[in-house]
């Protein structure tokens, strides 16, 4: 056997908590150590990633997802950091919304929780830098610069109300907008939006623009809306913004 037929049969052993292969040149005990050290550090990264998901499924639903990455996800990025990410791209094509008609146990919210779990930590980790100020006074002319670490999420679920107590069946009939972003001091917070408030979002992370650009952009939009009804509903909705620390100055 080569050394490089040797690493994929080792690999594939590390990878099956079932497997019984044996290494001559390896004392069994350390190996099961060894074996035992990879899936826990693993499974202690997906359970700090998404907390809420593992809460919500079965015990046996979570397991059974720990065991098939760990045995199945043919990981891009080498790195720790990025094993979230691998999670939720192995999701992607492991659950029944994905294609995948032998998972049909799983909530039909599954992968976008996970989704949503994974975006928390992202925004959590970007860097937000020191030139960005908080947004005192707003008039017609004020450039509104989106804060950067803003993600703005759609999804068929209201994933960010899922918990042990909440729970949806079936799908809502209108799409749903959360916010994710970092406030100034760090903390990452977020907010759900109707479709006027993302679609807000939308036009600003293309681009800032003042009050009076966004206003003639929305009002073309939103046809069905009395025109100064919008206008000062999109006032307060930038003050709104602006306390939140969603809109930012820079110098």
């Amino acid at each position: 056997m080569s050394f490089k037929d040797l690493q994929v049969d080792f690999a594939k052993w590390l990878r099956d908590p079932q497997s019984d292969a044996q290494f001559a040149a390896i004392e069994p005990r350390r190996l099961a150590i060894y074996k035992r050290l990879i899936h826990n550090n693993i499974k202690q990264f997906l359970r700090n990633g998404f907390p809420v998901l593992q809460k919500v499924l079965a015990p046996a639903q979570w397991q059974q997802l720990e065991r098939d990455f760990i045995a199945q996800h043919q990981a891009k990025s080498p790195l720790f950091s990025q094993i979230g990410q691998e999670f939720v791209d192995f999701l992607a094509h492991y659950l029944p919304l994905q294609g995948n008609p032998q998972q049909t146990d799983f909530p039909p919210w599954t992968f976008e929780l996970a989704h949503y779990e994974r975006i928390e930590v992202d925004v959590r980790f970007k860097a937000l830098g020191t030139e960005w100020q908080p947004l005192a006074a707003v008039d017609e002319d004020t450039q509104l610069n989106l804060n950067p670490t803003a993600y703005l999420g759609i999804y068929d679920f209201p994933v960010a109300r899922i918990s042990p107590d909440y729970q949806p069946k079936s799908k809502p009939n209108e799409p749903y907008f959360v916010l994710v972003y970092q406030e100034l001091n760090g903390d990452v917070k977020f907010l759900e939006l109707n479709p006027l408030t993302a679609f807000v979002v939308e036009q600003l992370q293309q681009k800032p623009l003042t009050l009076t650009q966004l206003f003639e952009v929305i009002k073309v939009q939103f046809t069905s809306f009395d025109q100064a009804v919008l206008q000062q509903g999109l006032q307060q909705l930038v003050v709104d913004f602006a306390e939140r620390s969603l809109l930012l100055s820079r110098p």
